[in-house]
């Protein structure tokens, strides 16, 4: 039979104990402990990064369908390596299941490749303005560096107008 004292130390020890892993999960020091006690933590993505990620692929893949469809209403703007960026950027956060519907590019060239060329700079800001709340610095460089790319062509297909 056990004892009192051993009864009331296994509890204040559980107790401790409990509160000790309380504590460290508030102040996100779990993968430390666990590092501390020989265990090798597997990281858990941030739902806030998985929220942007979904948000980038959505616009990413709006973007792409402005592009496809501006280099296929204009073949002289010669999109085709906007296209191939667009396409790839839209890989790199996940393609979404449904591609969205995109309104009918103006049939003027030039105002064609300007509304482009504001899709891609608004587009460049978002993927920045996502850089910035990302928790994953993976997550983040690949975000900023999008916004770069997506800023490089929207200055590229402005040149074109």
């Amino acid at each position: 039979m056990i004892s009192r004292r051993a009864l009331l130390g296994t509890g204040a020890a559980t107790a401790a104990a409990a509160a000790g892993l309380g504590i460290a999960a508030y102040a996100h020091q779990l993968d430390d402990l666990a590092r501390l006690v020989g265990l090798e933590p597997k990281p858990e993505p941030d739902p806030g990064d998985d929220r942007l990620i979904v948000s980038a692929a959505a616009d990413q893949n709006a973007l792409l369908a402005i592009v496809e469809a501006t280099a296929a209403t204009h073949t002289g703007l010669r999109l085709a390596r906007f296209v191939q960026i667009s396409t790839e950027h839209a890989k790199a956060v996940g393609v979404a299941g449904r591609i969205p519907e995109v309104p009918i590019p103006p049939s003027d060239q030039a105002k064609a490749a300007s509304a482009l060329a504001a899709a891609y700079a608004t587009a460049a800001t978002a993927r920045a303005a996502d850089a910035g709340r990302a928790s994953s610095p993976d997550l983040a460089r690949v975000l900023a560096s999008m916004s770069a790319g997506l800023d490089q062509c929207a200055r590229a297909v402005g040149e074109l107008a």
